[in-house]
């Protein structure tokens, strides 16, 4: 926790700790000039006298900390981190006082309403995270500059390591914790609170072995807690004034960081956070694929992405060749399906060409397998069997689905482009074939 009030008190303390230890050090070396690390250590020094930390270390000892990372500036890492301030220029745009912090993600969600538009909606604004910023501790710069930018009076972190040193071990103390901590939060008119979801909550991961393949579960370990955080973080609040610079101006902000992606997006989904558009492009893009038809051109049945599995689609994946012909033709499967067609009305216009039509029915064969093509519903079925779909058609779905068509029916191109694949992949065969006939 760090109290804005406290840090006052304690900038006292330390400018006459840093004068004291300058008188010291230029009666030793008349040249000394105090370096960042040394102003950081016995501000650490300070902090620690005074209990100010947040976490499990002090301010400056975590800026200490990331002077060994390599290749971070200090003031470069301080331009980078973007600020959290009202645009004068644009006072339509106003905070809602949420933000989700994604580690996985490398960025700074912050929600945000847009008055400009007749019907005012929320948006996101993104910010990206620097490379040292891997962990809850190496945020915390960027938490506290966000804290300044806001003029909050009081900061507060809850995470494992504050509930460890009250010793809140059984349920009931932890909610003891949390509740002091938050009626401190609210207490003051302007504060932030951080809620570490991996340390308070967790995620519990599984997995499965079944026919289908290996399956992995994902669920919430303290349910409660989980809950309790959940309903804090909707009270967030930004208070509408005139003047955005009103000293009385109620801001209730809340952070919740996360590296888990499960986490993240059960979270955002149940606190009713806005999402971002890559996130309703996923979601839109999941939808379709668990609803849409798709017509497999392979075995030209429907069926849906989601349950696309191997062995649900019977087809063949070579061509038709007329073995009655000296060239062994080459048919589609539509020409040699007319075909069939027209000879089985002449049969039944004409009684006395039955037999020599059934005989021609049977010069149709299949490349892959040699099966005879049969018309009717016996054309269905095949010798092979995998999943729908092959690389062109999967990437036509794709196309299809961003134009939100609900059915999507194979259209020429698509099956000229499965049976040349055909062809390519028996082309050998069928040479070979006509070299035995002749």
């Amino acid at each position: 926790m760090i109290s804005f009030g406290e840090i006052n008190f304690c900038s006292s303390a330390l400018s006459r700790t840093i004068t004291v230890y300058s008188m010291v050090q230029l009666r030793k070396d008349s040249t000394y000039k105090m370096s960042y690390v040394d102003a950081l250590q016995l501000a650490d020094k300070t902090a620690k006298q005074y209990q100010i930390s947040l976490g499990s270390d002090t301010l400056p000892r975590l800026l200490l900390r990331n002077l060994a990372v390599p290749n971070q500036n200090p003031a470069n890492n301080l331009q980078q981190i973007s600020h959290l301030i009202d645009d004068q220029r644009s006072l339509a745009i106003t905070y809602t006082g949420r933000i989700i912090i994604s580690l996985c993600d490398q960025c700074v969600r912050i929600e945000a309403r847009n008055l400009t538009l007749r019907a005012p909606k929320n948006i996101i604004i993104e910010h990206n995270l620097n490379e040292n910023e891997t962990n809850l501790q190496q945020l915390l710069e960027r938490i506290t500059r966000y804290g300044k930018d806001r003029n909050v009076q009081l900061l507060q972190l809850i995470d494992l390591n504050l509930l460890s040193s009250q010793s809140a071990y059984d349920e009931k103390k932890i909610f003891e914790t949390l509740k002091e901590r938050y009626d401190e939060y609210a207490a003051y008119h302007r504060s932030l609170i951080v809620y570490d979801l991996d340390s308070l909550i967790g995620v519990n991961k599984s997995e499965s072995e079944s026919s289908m393949g290996r399956s992995s579960n994902s669920s919430v370990v303290n349910q409660n807690i989980y809950t309790y955080v959940r309903a804090r973080f909707r009270e967030a609040v930004i208070e509408a004034t005139v003047s955005p610079n009103d000293a009385q101006r109620v801001e209730k902000w809340t952070i919740a960081v996360t590296r888990e992606p499960f986490l993240l997006r059960q979270f955002c989904v149940d606190v009713g956070f806005t999402q971002t558009k890559h996130e309703e492009d996923e979601m839109e893009d999941e939808r379709r694929k668990s609803e849409d038809l798709i017509q497999c051109v392979k075995c030209r049945d429907f069926y849906i992405e989601n349950e696309n599995k191997m062995g649900s689609c019977t087809h063949h994946d070579g061509f038709i060749y007329d073995n009655a012909s000296a060239d062994l033709a080459y048919y589609s499967l539509n020409e040699a399906t007319l075909y069939l067609c027209k000879i089985e009305s002449e049969a039944m216009s004409n009684s006395d060409r039955r037999d020599a039509v059934e005989r021609e029915k049977n010069k149709f064969k299949w490349i892959c397998c040699g099966a005879t093509l049969q018309s009717g519903a016996g054309s269905t079925g095949g010798c092979k069997k995998g999943k729908h779909g092959f690389t062109d058609e999967c990437r036509r779905s794709q196309q299809r689905r961003n134009q939100r068509q609900p059915m999507q029916r194979l259209d020429q191109d698509m099956i000229m482009e499965w049976e040349t694949a055909c062809r390519q992949v028996y082309n050998d065969q069928w040479i070979e074939l006509m070299r035995y006939r002749n």
